[in-house]
């Protein structure tokens, strides 16, 4: 028997609406933080319950240490188990994440009742076990939400793979790979592209998921019979074309149509530029073929004002944020001899920053908000804040927890440039922040690498400097200590108001001896 059922046996089924999530301990604090899963039908777990479950199980696990019981609402919004469902993939079935995006699973729900639907290409159905497949994932998403979880796998010939995405891509490869920026005009066939290309003329070899770019030329289309599956006897339509870039690259491709996009490709005209993504294979006559998945209408973008990485890709700037100077909080007194604060404080200009995201994954989350102050002098001297746009919407947890909505973010600038902006402003400065080392600035340097900027400042976590200060604190969390300090933290958990509060601890736990 679990402890859950233990306590629903000694309370009579009191709690059976509660879902075991976690039990961590932490060998370091002899902190045990368990925490549950309620319905979010039910507004709030009472005060009442919540000291009765305390002390159920502090009697029952008699701990040499501190315990901690955490209350985790369980939204069934669609968006949040379709995200679930994705990151199972990318951990559990590498070999078909690459099949999966947000358009090819649906998730719809009665009361407690989910229904999750997967559309997969026939190809890929048939390299699976469905019954497996079904079971785990159901298993997954069951220990997660409070709700019971069906899995529907269905075939859809017209699902391909997703294009790799550029940060995935191991150093030693990114290296090598010269890419520049395209616009995207218009999406023609699947899903967004990104606009990257490579350059064709170093195209050498065999290669999967490949962006490139250029003018379509030579277009031919012929039928031919399908031999297998359940479209055996059919006719298909193969369409061959050559794909030729400014740089005098060139590359034949082919693209195996589907019925539902004959009157598309037909609409495809010779001289069209498009950007494409798929396969480079070698092909029957020995010269290399482009076997193309996806397709849509682009231009180049000139490249004044570029940015070349270390990998020479090609980032156009346009700035978004203008930082804001701030008033000064006191006067100076010229008789005045003894500074308020160290060293470190007066002889450094510091950027203090904090990030709002859509979750704790940099891998898959993304940055909804930056915000950041500079210390030059002793004094907070400068401003910097801006929103960030998302290709995904903000899960409703999230919303609650930063009131960041999608609607505030709906005409944000891209994060991109936001991060652009913020390089340039805190250029020559330590960077600091609260526990930065281990959640910001992972974050950060994602989207620096994928616009080939490299922040090579010196880094001090604010999160450190006060674990080895004097202050004795319950835990430190900024809250906390920004507490045990006689500080102020306002509007918590927006990026501005947790770096100015950051700011002023490391300012505070600086303060001359």
């Amino acid at each position: 028997m679990n402890t859950l059922e233990k306590l629903n046996k000694k309370f009579n089924n009191k709690y059976n609406y509660l879902k075991l999530l976690s039990v961590v301990y932490d060998m370091e604090t002899l902190l045990c933080t368990i925490t549950f899963l309620y319905p979010y039908q039910i507004d709030e777990i009472s005060s009442e319950d919540r000291e009765e479950v305390y002390g159920f199980y502090k009697e029952l696990l008699g701990l040499n240490g501190e315990l901690k019981i955490k209350y985790k609402k369980s939204f069934l919004d669609e968006r949040l188990i379709v995200d679930e469902v994705i990151e199972y993939f990318k951990v559990n079935k590498k070999g078909i994440f690459p099949y999966i995006n947000i358009e090819n699973i649906s998730s719809s729900h009665v009361e407690q009742e989910v229904k999750v639907t997967l559309k997969l290409n026939q190809d890929i159905i048939s390299l699976i076990d469905d019954f497996e497949l079904s079971t785990t994932l159901k298993a997954h998403l069951e220990s997660l939400f409070i709700a019971n979880v069906t899995v529907e796998i269905i075939e859809n010939e017209e699902v391909l793979p997703d294009e790799i995405d550029f940060d995935d891509i191991p150093p030693s490869t990114k290296a090598k790979v010269r890419r520049y920026k395209v616009r995207v005009d218009k999406k023609v066939i699947g899903n967004d592209i990104n606009p990257q290309p490579e350059f064709i003329s170093d195209i050498k070899s065999p290669k999967a998921s490949v962006i490139l770019f250029g003018i379509l030329t030579n277009k031919n289309m012929r039928t031919f019979k399908i031999k297998t599956g359940k479209h055996i006897g059919e006719d298909k339509a193969l369409y061959t074309f050559t794909l030729k870039d400014k740089e005098g690259g060139s590359i034949d491709c082919v693209y195996f149509c589907p019925k539902a996009h004959e009157k598309i490709m037909e609409a495809l005209e010779e001289q069209f530029m498009i950007l494409c993504l798929g396969d480079v294979e070698n092909g029957l006559s020995g010269k290399l073929t482009y076997k193309i998945k996806k397709i849509s209408l682009a231009s180049p973008i000139e490249f004044e004002n570029k940015v070349a990485g270390d990998d020479d890709d090609v980032y156009v700037h346009k700035q978004v944020v203008f930082p804001e100077q701030l008033p000064r909080k006191s006067q100076i007194n010229l008789f005045e001899t003894k500074a308020k604060y160290n060293d470190f404080i007066m002889k450094n200009n510091i950027v203090v920053f904090d990030i709002e995201t859509t979750g704790l994954d940099a891998e898959i989350c993304e940055i909804t908000e930056l915000g950041a102050v500079k210390i030059v002098n002793g004094e907070i001297t400068e401003r910097f804040s801006s929103f960030a746009k998302t290709k995904f919407s903000i899960p409703e947890e999230v919303q609650q927890l930063t009131h960041i909505t999608n609607e505030m973010i709906k005409f944000a600038p891209r994060v991109e440039d936001v991060v652009y902006d913020f390089y340039e402003w805190s250029r020559g400065c330590i960077i600091s922040g609260y526990n930065i080392i281990g959640f910001d600035l992972k974050f950060i340097q994602k989207v620096a690498s994928r616009i080939g900027v490299k922040f090579d400042n010196d880094i001090i976590d604010a999160y450190i400097v006060a674990r080895q200060s004097p202050i004795r604190a319950g835990n430190y969390k900024l809250g906390t200590v920004v507490k045990a300090l006689g500080l102020k933290l306002e509007d918590a958990h927006r990026a501005y108001n947790d770096a100015y509060a950051t700011a002023l601890v490391l300012m505070e736990l600086n303060k001359a001896k």
